[in-house]
């Protein structure tokens, strides 16, 4: 028998609805159900959240909820809630999206052939309402080989999909501070050692919403795309051609219009 855990984080903006749905689909709908699930309440929550999180706890046997007053950032919820877990074996997931129902089954069995890999990611199906409404995929490189080729260019893990050892994330160093990129940042750094694969097939229903492209589009954004390469720069976990192709490629598209970045994200970037 596998041993394995879950680890979510929720803070006060998220929607109480979408989190039940996001639990239930982890614990309740899944062929194999996990032995625990941390989720970490980051900061204080809304009652309408407590509310939700207080009736699954009576459901769930095995959800377990840890958390501390201040809000703090995605990096340091996982972190938090990565010490928490109590088996080496960890999966992802967000509070907002929808797993399929045979992820778990599908991820350990793949996992288990490929004793040398330390993560394991997967397909995601993007939705807006409700699971299977946009027909969107976001693919992602599958072999070892081709996500260590590509990983300077761009994201090659959906992070809500993955499961990894933990013992080896916090040997690179766990999510850092790196608003918008912690897990980029994180599979950058264990990727320089470690490899990982990814399933051929969607295994998380992603909720995207009308505000997906907006929120990664502004100047704002574009400052903490220029900031992330300079840290990979600096960390030389790229070199300083993909540096420069990437302030191209990746950066100046965050300051174009959301419509012609909608474009962009539909064209080339989705099928």
């Amino acid at each position: 028998m596998i041993f394995f855990s879950v680890l979510l984080s929720v803070y006060k903006n998220e929607d109480p609805e979408y989190l039940k749905g996001a639990l239930e689909s982890i614990s309740l709908n899944q062929s194999i159900k996990p032995n625990e699930i941390v989720l970490i309440k980051d900061g204080i929550l809304t009652p309408e959240l407590d509310n939700i999180i207080s009736n699954l706890e009576k459901r769930i046997s095995y959800l377990k909820i840890y958390g501390y007053s201040q809000n703090r950032g995605l990096g340091f919820a996982l972190n938090f809630g990565l010490e928490r877990c109590t088996h080496e074996l960890v999966f992802r997931m967000d509070t907002d999206d929808v797993a399929c129902p045979s992820r778990f089954e599908t991820q350990l069995k793949v996992f288990a052939e490929n004793p040398e890999i330390s993560i394991l990611g997967a397909k995601i199906e993007e939705f807006s309402r409700m699971p299977g409404d946009l027909k969107q995929y976001r693919n992602v490189p599958l072999s070892s080989e081709k996500i260590q080729k590509n990983k300077v260019k761009r994201n090659p893990f959906n992070h809500m999909t993955v499961m990894y050892k933990k013992s080896i994330i916090q040997e690179v160093g766990g999510y850092k501070d790196m608003p918008g990129y912690e897990d980029y940042y994180l599979w950058m750094r264990l990727l320089k050692k470690y490899n990982g694969i990814n399933v051929d097939k969607p295994l998380v229903f992603a909720r995207i919403g009308n505000n997906m492209i907006k929120r990664r589009q502004g100047f704002e954004f574009f400052k903490k795309e220029i900031q992330f390469q300079n840290r990979l720069l600096k960390e030389d976990l790229i070199s300083h051609t993909v540096f420069l192709k990437n302030i191209i490629l990746r950066c100046f598209p965050r300051i174009l219009p959301v419509s012609i970045l909608t474009f962009i994200y539909s064209k080339f970037l989705r099928k």
